[in-house]
């Protein structure tokens, strides 16, 4: 995929078929350059024509985990729209993918999640290889407890009390919270230390999750590690990092816990946040409403 030559072809698209303005164009050529910088960097130079949905997908939740403003990434949207509308007029391809994505001001009420089972299938990692055993723990943290991408990239090992099965993180605005670590995943994590210990004895990263020489793992390694492990699962088209995350606290919900309480473990400032997630437990207050209401 030659970058420069798709974007000068649609900086000319704009200046000449839809003559917008100087600043307009400029805001386009920044959105497009990260989008294509993206497309190089995690989908190994995909072609337009070849892209899909999920791959822009991909593309604006990376943008949101980076913590911008829903507002910014609609904008990112839009652009993407328009340089796809670029690629059909230039017939480089047949359809707009984007135009399929809703805006993100929308995705707060319809968080995606996991059933137990998909769950299950994705976590049924079960080889002996130091990635392997590593992947496994680093979901499992994921699922167990809730953490943003982010906030597992960043984890220490002393962070992690497999005694007390809690682990501290910093959230946004470098607020620091204590959550729960689940049994399986305490499991997992102790497998991990051993193997990385027996065979990484160079290491002398503090960092809890690593790559086999000892780099602390980034943001967008994560990133590729669950949708690897989604595609093994043939989970790829429905689950991404941020899934995981929406599963721990749908799970929760469903399960009985208390809303406050989710608040807290996933580090919501605002409870209308956490709230986003009950909308997905009508089900299990059908059933509370059935049983305990007089005429249910």
């Amino acid at each position: 995929m030659n970058e420069n030559r798709l974007l000068q072809g649609f900086i000319d698209y704009l200046y000449i078929k839809k003559a917008m303005a100087e600043n307009s164009i400029i805001a386009y050529r920044s959105d497009i350059a990260k989008f294509l910088e993206f497309i190089r960097r995690c989908k190994h130079d995909v072609f337009p024509d070849k892209m899909t949905y999920n791959d822009i997908l991909d593309f604006l939740l990376e943008q949101k985990e980076k913590d911008l403003k829903p507002t910014t990434v609609n904008r990112l949207l839009v652009s993407v729209r328009m340089f796809f509308l670029y690629l059909k007029t230039m017939k480089v391809t047949d359809s707009n993918p984007a135009e399929l994505i809703d805006p993100p001001q929308l995705w707060k009420s319809l968080p995606d999640f996991l059933g137990e089972g998909q769950i299950s299938k994705l976590l049924n990692i079960n080889g002996n290889t130091y990635n392997e055993v590593r992947d496994r723990a680093l979901l499992e943290i994921l699922y167990s407890s809730g953490l943003r991408v982010s906030e597992a990239a960043q984890l220490h090992i002393k962070d992690i009390s497999l005694e007390q099965s809690l682990l501290r993180c910093t959230g946004k605005g470098n607020k620091e919270r204590c959550v729960p670590v689940g049994k399986e995943a305490a499991k997992q994590i102790e497998r991990y230390l051993r193997i990385r210990a027996k065979k990484m004895n160079f290491c002398d990263s503090d960092y809890l999750f690593v790559t086999s020489t000892g780099k602390p793992l980034s943001r967008f390694a994560i990133w590729h590690i669950v949708k690897k492990r989604a595609k093994d699962a043939n989970l790829e088209s429905i689950t991404h990092p941020h899934v995981l995350r929406h599963s721990f606290a749908t799970h929760l919900l469903e399960g009985g816990a208390d809303l406050r309480a989710v608040q807290e473990m996933l580090g919501h400032s605002d409870i209308s946040t956490t709230q986003i997630y009950t909308h997905v437990d009508r089900k299990r207050l059908k059933s509370l409403h059935q049983k305990f209401h007089p005429r249910g």
